[in-house]
């Protein structure tokens, strides 16, 4: 409770909304956008501690080289380990098996393209290519539930600029992102940002144990428009009426 209160304090405004939509299993919460650190999965999913009370178990996904490469930070990772919650690396051969265990799922579905994209007063959300959680999500008859952070754009400036180039870099796993946030301290987020975390409509996926390529991208463009809705439905209350999203 400490620590979810001193994230929450950090910025202007720090909500989660929504929350009775959370499914307590079978469900990948897939959260956007991914900005520079991911705040909104973070304080809001991570250390939320409603947020957590919604799963029965829940297990928070992130890369490999993030959850396992840094001795430091894997002892973090460790630690907050606890009987319904954990955090671990997202291998394929991980997904599986906590599917297969029916536990709930989440995990920052833009990756390293999304923070890419990322811009200071812009809504961005990288779905059109996230095609292995869907047809995970088929071949387990999961759940799959849009989570979107609004805010996130404003916890950093971004650099922008020689977009396609970043995005090709990410294709071998480089973050290519660059960005700034308090002045005195630049790693830390800018306390003016508003980050209002809102929970969306849950899309059930039929089981199907080897979905085709036409049933996946059905179910994908299923998922982005629940994301489109969950969007649509609470950017005025974000503060942000006037706002679109692109989705890359």
């Amino acid at each position: 409770p400490f620590m979810e209160a001193g994230f929450k304090d950090f910025t202007a405004r720090c909500e989660l909304k929504g929350l009775d939509k959370a499914q307590q299993e079978r469900t990948v919460f897939a959260f956007h956008p991914h900005g520079a650190i991911s705040f909104g999965f973070t304080v809001n999913g991570l250390f939320d501690s409603q947020f957590l009370g919604k799963s029965k178990k829940i297990t928070f996904l992130i890369d490999d080289f993030l959850r396992n490469g840094n001795p430091i930070f894997r002892l973090l990772c460790d630690a907050y380990e606890a009987e319904t919650r954990q955090i671990a690396s997202a291998e394929k051969s991980t997904v599986h098996r906590l599917m297969a265990e029916g536990s709930n799922v989440a995990l920052v579905l833009g990756g390293f393209e999304e923070a890419t994209v990322c811009a200071t007063g812009k809504d961005r959300a990288v779905v059109k290519s996230r095609k292995g959680i869907v047809k995970y999500c088929l071949q387990y008859g999961y759940k799959l539930q849009p989570v979107y952070s609004f805010g996130e754009d404003e916890t950093y400036h971004f650099a922008q600029g020689l977009l396609d180039f970043r995005l090709w870099l990410n294709r071998f796993k480089i973050p290519a992102v660059a960005f700034f946030g308090n002045p005195i301290l630049p790693w830390l987020p800018r306390s003016q940002a508003r980050i209002l975390t809102v929970v969306g409509e849950a899309i059930q996926c039929p089981k199907i144990p080897n979905p085709t390529p036409e049933e996946v991208d059905y179910w994908l463009q299923s998922y982005a428009k629940a994301l489109q809705a969950t969007f649509n439905e609470w950017k005025a209350d974000a503060g942000r009426p006037q706002a679109e999203l692109e989705v890359f």
